[in-house]
C-alpha cells in the first residue's frame, strides 16, 4: 500500500487536492488532501492520469522497423522519465521480412512483461499508403491497401495487431478497412489523397481517426475541404495532434483542439529513432536525418522525417502557446487515446478501481515521477 497526494490532482476533469491510495496496481481510493499521512505529498506539483502516446516510432536510435530486443527494452523503460505509462509500437513503411521480424522482437520482449511503460500492441503506419502523401516513407516499399497484401501481416500478428493507417481511396470497396475493423483493429486515415467524401465514406464503416491531422493529407480548402476538412467536421472522429508547433502552426492546433473538444482530440509524439539524440546528423540504414534545434528529423531534401518530441513537453505547449482549456489538453493524452483503444474502464483517469497509472509534473511540466502499475518509474 502507497498514498501519494498533492494540492492538484486530476479528478473529474479539474484539478482538486486529494490523496491516491494505491495497492496491488490498482488505485483502490481517492481521498481528502491531508486525510491520512501519505507516503509521498507532491505540494503543488500536478498529478495526472498517465500519459498514452499510441503513436511512437524509436528512441535513441531503436527504430521499430528494425528493433532489437536491447533497443525496445531501453525504450520502454525510460518511456516512463517522460510521464508515459502506456503505448503503441508503431512501424512504418519498410520491407516486408523488416516489419515481420521487428514485430517478432516485440512479442518476444511483451511476453517478458519488462519493466517500463505498458506495451499495449502494434501500430502499423505503413506501408499502406500513398505515395502522393508519402512524407518521409520509402515509396519503394510502399503496398497497396488490398486484403492479399495484410493477411500475411493478420495471420502472423492478429493478438498484437491494434492499428492501421490506411490510405483509404485505395482501398478498394474499403474491404481492407472493412476487416480490420471487424477484427477489432482500429483503422485512421493516414498519408492519404482522400477527399472529404472518401473520409465521408470510410466513417461510414466505422473508419473514426486520422493520422497525425493536416500532416501527409490533403489540406483544408474552401471548395474541397480534403481529409483536414473531414477531421474538423466530423465530432464523432478522432483527430491525432503532433502538438510541437512544427509540424503543425501553434495556432492552427488551437483551431482543430477547440474543434475536436475534449473527447475527440489525441496527442502523439510521432517521435522516431533519433529521439533521445542530441542535435547533428545521423546516418540510418535508409536514410540520413538531420536533427535541428527544436529536436526536429529533416531528410536530405528538407521533409519532415518525424520528431524527438516528449510527452511531458507537448503537455506543456497544449495548455502554454497553444492556449488548450486544461480538460481538452489532458484528456488528449489520456483517456481520449485509452477510449480510442476500448481501455477507459480500466486507464485514463484516476478513479477508484482503476490501473495505477500516474504522472507527477511539476509547475514547468517537468517529470517529479511517474507510476506504471503503482510503481515508481521515472529515472530508476
Amino acid at each position: 500500500m502507497v498514498v501519494i497526494q498533492s494540492e492538484n490532482v486530476w479528478i473529474n476533469e479539474r484539478f482538486s487536492p486529494a490523496a491516491l491510495w494505491i495497492e496491488d496496481g490498482k488505485i483502490k481510493e481517492i481521498m481528502p488532501y491531508g486525510s491520512t499521512k501519505a507516503d509521498v505529498d507532491y505540494g503543488k506539483s500536478r498529478i495526472f492520469p498517465g500519459f498514452i502516446d499510441i503513436h511512437s516510432h524509436g528512441y535513441q536510435g531503436a527504430n521499430a522497423n528494425r528493433m532489437s530486443v536491447d533497443g525496445l527494452l531501453r525504450w520502454v523503460h525510460d518511456l516512463p522519465d517522460e510521464g508515459v505509462t502506456s503505448f503503441l509500437f508503431t512501424t512504418s513503411t519498410a520491407p516486408v521480412q523488416e516489419l515481420y521480424d521487428s514485430m517478432d522482437v516485440y512479442r518476444q520482449v511483451k511476453a517478458t512483461n519488462p519493466q517500463g511503460a505498458h506495451m499495449l500492441g502494434i501500430h502499423m503506419e505503413g506501408p499502406f499508403l500513398s505515395k502522393e502523401f508519402k512524407g518521409a516513407h520509402n515509396p519503394e516499399w510502399l503496398l497497396e491497401p488490398k486484403l492479399e497484401n495484410f493477411m500475411p501481416f493478420y495471420d502472423r500478428f492478429k493478438d498484437e495487431l491494434k492499428m492501421i493507417a490506411i490510405a483509404i481511396e485505395r482501398d478498394e470497396d474499403l474491404a481492407m478497412s472493412k476487416f480490420c475493423i471487424e477484427k477489432g483493429i482500429k483503422v485512421a486515415i493516414g498519408h492519404s489523397a482522400a477527399t472529404f467524401e472518401d473520409c465521408k465514406k470510410a466513417r461510414e464503416i466505422g473508419v473514426d481517426d486520422f493520422t497525425h491531422t493536416f500532416n501527409a493529407m490533403k489540406g483544408l480548402h474552401h471548395r474541397e475541404p480534403g481529409a483536414a476538412g473531414a477531421a474538423m467536421r466530423f465530432d464523432d472522429m478522432y483527430a491525432e495532434l503532433i502538438a510541437d508547433g512544427v509540424h503543425v502552426h501553434f495556432d492552427v492546433a488551437n483551431l482543430l483542439g477547440m474543434r475536436k473538444g475534449k473527447d475527440k482530440l489525441i496527442t502523439v509524439t510521432d517521435a522516431v529513432a533519433i529521439k533521445g539524440l542530441p542535435q547533428g546528423v545521423y546516418h540510418f540504414p535508409d536514410r540520413t536525418v538531420t536533427i535541428d534545434d527544436k529536436g526536429c528529423g529533416h531528410l536530405e531534401d528538407g521533409r519532415l522525417a518525424g520528431s524527438s518530441n516528449k510527452m511531458n513537453d507537448l503537455m506543456r505547449n497544449l495548455v502554454g502557446p497553444i492556449e488548450l482549456p486544461w480538460d481538452i489538453a489532458v484528456n488528449s493524452l489520456t483517456i481520449n487515446p485509452a477510449t480510442y483503444l476500448g481501455l477507459e474502464k480500466h486507464k485514463g483517469k484516476l478513479a477508484a478501481g482503476y490501473d495505477a497509472d500516474i504522472t507527477v509534473l511539476d509547475e514547468n511540466f517537468n517529470v517529479v515521477n511517474t507510476y506504471v502499475s503503482g510503481v515508481s518509474a521515472a529515472g530508476v
